[in-house]
């Protein structure tokens, strides 16, 4: 990836460039519209171009403010920001806690969770949930005031803009410089991915300045500045029962195996 870069900009020394590397954080990608500060739409990613409005149940979630913070002012007429819906792994396991106990239906894990709690018809029942918000991203900005800082130059500078803004920000982002360092912080978050607070299933690594970025460009499926680094699938050892055979309607034979049921990936696999 990283030579590719040089191939748009030959002289980039990747021994010194700066790059924001962040955990990917295994939750529902959403975009939130304020308009002078005051939030009025919440949508999901969808196909990238139309997403589903879920404004209503996003308003429920604590760390969405619908308000600005006024020490990250003044702010643009229409300012659009970006970020993670998810379940912090803690809180997943004490809602299911409550399920159990009440006998209800126990949830599969804090993606799916997350993103059943924001397609409920009923806000209240999303309120219920243990949903949190990071923000990661700015979008649209338009209408900036003279002397608003928005957008800021730089990704690391937009993570602390937002933060000034009242927006939560992952206390693991960090800015480093150098693909030594990139790499090195890809395994550390590898190693450390069952000890953070939250499920990851990666590391995303973008170009920190805004204006190299837009020289980078994109391909007509993704950004060139920015890749992510997805961690191999987890692997877990059980107990093979049994193996039994489908016959298809062409009357062919396929052999299959019946497991003892083992949690992989965030499924109970038994077949």
């Amino acid at each position: 990836w990283a030579e590719r870069l040089r191939r748009v900009i030959p002289e980039l020394d990747l021994a010194t460039l700066a790059f924001s590397t962040e955990p990917k954080v295994d939750g529902v990608a959403m975009s939130l519209t304020y308009e002078r500060g005051t939030f009025v739409q919440a949508a999901t990613r969808g196909d990238g171009v139309t997403g589903e409005d879920v404004t209503a149940n996003v308003a429920t979630v604590g760390d969405v403010p619908h308000v600005l913070a006024k020490a990250g002012g003044p702010y643009p007429d229409v300012l659009e920001v970006r970020g993670e819906i998810y379940m912090p792994v803690a809180e997943f396991d004490a809602m299911n806690k409550r399920q159990a106990d009440a006998g209800g239906r126990l949830f599969v894990n804090p993606r799916n969770s997350a993103a059943g709690a924001l397609r409920q018809k009923d806000a209240a029942i999303t309120a219920q949930r243990p949903l949190h918000f990071w923000a990661y991203a700015v979008g649209v900005v338009e209408g900036a005031p003279a002397k608003s800082k928005w957008p800021a130059g730089t990704q690391s500078d937009t993570l602390a803009q937002l933060a000034k803004a009242g927006f939560p920000v992952s206390p693991d982002a960090r800015r480093v410089e150098g693909l030594a360092a990139v790499e090195g912080r890809c395994r550390e978050l590898e190693a450390e991915r069952h000890e953070l607070a939250y499920e990851i299933d990666g590391v995303v690594t973008k170009v920190d300045d805004f204006a190299l970025q837009k020289v980078l460009g994109a391909t007509s499926r993704a950004p060139r500045w920015a890749i992510a680094f997805k961690f191999p699938p987890e692997e877990r050892t059980t107990r093979l029962l049994d193996i039994m055979v489908s016959i298809g309607r062409t009357g062919r034979a396929t052999p299959f195996a019946r497991l003892e049921p083992v949690f992989v990936g965030g499924s109970t696999v038994g077949v």
